[in-house]
C-alpha cells in the first residue's frame, strides 16, 4: 500500500471523528431522552434551532458513526493480519481487550455515549472473519444490515400504526420531560452528582448493546470488504466512485426531503418515527458517497486536494481526539468539572462550539503529528497491547547523522 493511500484512510478517519462531534453535541448538553428530541427540545423550535437540527440530521447524523465503524473493521485486518498469523492475532485480541477497558472507563466515568465498548465487542466477532474474501464480507455484512434494518423499519411502522392515544402519549412525554429535568439538575450539580447520573444513563444505554453489536459488526464487515476491494484506499475505478456518490447522494436527498417535510408539517410524530428508520437504513449509502467525494478530493490537482491533507493528522490521532472531545464537552456542560452549562445551551451555540473544536483539533493534530509518531493516547494504548513504543518522531537530520 502506498503512502498516499494510507493518508486517504487517515483522512477518512479524521472526517469521521470530527463529523461525529456535531451529532454527539446534544447528548453532551441535554439529558436523554430530550437530547434526541426535536419537538421536546428544552430551548424550543425557533428558526435557528431548527436549522441546526435539520443540517445535522440531513448531512451528519448516522453517517459518521457508520464511517467510524467501517474504518474500525479495516483496522482489525491491518493489526491482526490473516487468521493464520497467530502472533498478530494475539496482539489484536490484546488490543481489543484494552479497548474494552477504555470503553468502560470512558462510558461510566466521562460520558455515557461511548462507542469504544461497542466497537471492541464487535471487533471480537469480526476478527474471526477477517480472512474472508471481499465478496463474502460484503455479502454477509449487507445481508445482516438489511435484515436488521427491515426489522427496525417494521417495528417503527408498527409503533406508528398502533401508537398510543393522545392522552397516553402526552402523559409519556410529560414523564420523559420530568425525568430529563431531574437528570439535568444532577448533571449541573457537584462532580459526584454528575458522575453518578452519567453512570446511570450509561447503564440505560447498555440495554441496546445487543442490537448495536450486530449492526456494528455488519458495518465492520462492509468496511473491511470495501478495503480489500480498494474502495477505501483510492484504488477502485473512477466509475466505482461515481456510482457510490450517485447512490449515496440520492439517499441523502431522500433524507433531506423528509427533514424538510417534518419542518413544513409541524414535526408530526409518525413522520418522525418513519424518518428515523429511513435515516438509519440509508446511512451506509451516504457514508460511501462521502468516501467517494474524499477520493475525488485526494485526486484533485486544485484546492480540494487540501481537504484530505488537513484531515489526515486528525485521523492519525482519532482515538485521542475522540476522547478529548468528551473531556472538553463534559468540562463545559457537567457540574463539578467546569462551567456546568448542562441544559442551558441551544443548538446554534452547540454548532458554534463544534466548529471551534474542529479548528482546535485540526491545528493541534497538525502540530502534534509534525513532532510525534502517534497521538498521546494512541501511544498509551499501543504500549499496553504491544510493549515499548517510540513516541517522538525521528527528524531527517537525526536519521542522516545515524547513517553517517
Amino acid at each position: 500500500m502506498t503512502k498516499d493511500r494510507i493518508v486517504l484512510l487517515d483522512s477518512l478517519r479524521g472526517l469521521g471523528v470530527l463529523g461525529i462531534l456535531l451529532c454527539n453535541m446534544p447528548d453532551f448538553a441535554v439529558a436523554p431522552p430530550l437530547s434526541e428530541s426535536v419537538v421536546n427540545w428544552p430551548h424550543g423550535t425557533g428558526p435557528a434551532t431548527l436549522g441546526v437540527w435539520a443540517v445535522t440530521q440531513w448531512l451528519f447524523q448516522r453517517k459518521f458513526v457508520t464511517l467510524f465503524a467501517m474504518l474500525f473493521g479495516v483496522s482489525i485486518f491491518l493489526v491482526g493480519g490473516e487468521r493464520s498469523d497467530l502472533e498478530r492475532g494475539a496482539i489484536l485480541r490484546k488490543r481489543l481487550s484494552w479497548m474494552v477497558v477504555f470503553g468502560l472507563l470512558h462510558g461510566f466515568a466521562i460520558w455515557f455515549g461511548d462507542v469504544l465498548l461497542s466497537y471492541a465487542l464487535a471487533g471480537f466477532a469480526v476478527l474471526l472473519c477477517r480472512s474472508w474474501t471481499p465478496k463474502k464480507l460484503l455479502r454477509t455484512g449487507i445481508i445482516i444490515w438489511t435484515v436488521m434494518s427491515l426489522l427496525m423499519v417494521a417495528g417503527m411502522t408498527a409503533a406508528v400504526v398502533f401508537q398510543q392515544d393522545g392522552g397516553q402519549a402526552t402523559l409519556e412525554t410529560a414523564k420523559a420531560v420530568a425525568k430529563s429535568r431531574a437528570a439535568e439538575l444532577q448533571y449541573g450539580g457537584t462532580f459526584l452528582q454528575s458522575l453518578i447520573q452519567n453512570a446511570r444513563d450509561r447503564l440505560g444505554y447498555l440495554a441496546g448493546e445487543p442490537f448495536i453489536f450486530v449492526m456494528t459488526s455488519a458495518l465492520m464487515m462492509i468496511g473491511l470488504g470495501c478495503f480489500k476491494l480498494g474502495v477505501l484506499t483510492g484504488e477502485a475505478s473512477k466509475r466505482t466512485y461515481v456510482t457510490l456518490v450517485a447512490i449515496g447522494l440520492t439517499a441523502s436527498a431522500v433524507v433531506g426531503g423528509m427533514v424538510v417535510a417534518q419542518v413544513v408539517l409541524g414535526l408530526p410524530r409518525p413522520l418522525s418515527t418513519i424518518f428515523q428508520a429511513v435515516q438509519w437504513t440509508t446511512a451506509p449509502l451516504t457514508t460511501l458517497a462521502y468516501v467517494g467525494l474524499m477520493v475525488f478530493a485526494a485526486r484533485s490537482k486544485g484546492a480540494w486536494s487540501a481537504i484530505p491533507r488537513v484531515l489526515a493528522p486528525v485521523g492519525q490521532m482519532a482515538f485521542t481526539n475522540y476522547l478529548t472531545q468528551s473531556l472538553i464537552m463534559t468540562s463545559i456542560f457537567y457540574g463539578g468539572r467546569g462551567l456546568a452549562l448542562h441544559g442551558k445551551v441551544d443548538r446554534p451555540v452547540l454548532a458554534a462550539l463544534t466548529v471551534a473544536t474542529w479548528i482546535v483539533q485540526i491545528l493541534w493534530s497538525r502540530w502534534w503529528m509534525d513532532r510525534f509518531e502517534m497521538g498521546p493516547l494512541e501511544w498509551v494504548w499501543r504500549r499496553l497491547y504491544r510493549g515499548p513504543t517510540r513516541l517522538r518522531r525521528v527528524q531527517p537530520q537525526a536519521v542522516s547523522a545515524l547513517v553517517k
